[in-house]
């Protein structure tokens, strides 16, 4: 009875970590449109939540997207986002998450996680935030290859 306790334990300790593919685009400042959305903007933290049925986006102020950037997408190492309702960490990033609205993102990012096996994450944009604001997109569908390369995994631990 016990061995069968320990091994459904490592099980869920497995499921809560996730691999998927990180695609950048060709050209720098390229990128696929977001699409329709519910928006869900976070006065507190400044984080701006895009959700969809097949991705979810967030926005940053851009002194954040800039260093978030540098550690999901600029890394050649296989980076670890680290994602709890407290925060995200990945590398030497760390962002407080607090409140509903972010229990939402949050939510929508596991659902997404859990019920897809291909998930991937690259950079959109809408037109909606400015021309050059890049959204962060997590997404059950691969961007378009005429804009995207995969460069490369990453992992996701939920909390």
């Amino acid at each position: 009875m016990t061995n069968i306790h320990f091994d459904k334990q490592v099980t869920q300790i497995m499921t809560n970590e996730y691999e998927l593919q990180r695609y950048a685009a060709y050209f720098r400042g390229w990128c696929q449109a977001f699409g329709e959305h519910d928006s869900l903007p976070n006065e507190d933290t400044g984080i701006c939540w895009l959700l969809s049925e097949h991705q979810v986006g967030f926005l940053l102020r851009p002194q954040l997207t800039k260093a978030l950037f540098r550690e999901v997408l600029m890394r050649n190492d296989k980076p670890v986002l680290e994602l709890s309702q407290k925060g995200a960490r990945i590398g030497t990033f760390h962002y407080p998450l607090s409140g509903e609205i972010d229990e939402q993102g949050f939510a929508a990012i596991r659902k997404i996680l859990e019920n897809h096996s291909d998930t991937c994450l690259f950079l959109t944009s809408h037109f909606l935030y400015g021309t050059g604001t890049r959204i962060f997109t997590l997404s059950s569908k691969k961007p378009l290859s005429i804009i995207y390369k995969e460069i490369g995994c990453m992992h996701i631990r939920l909390d």
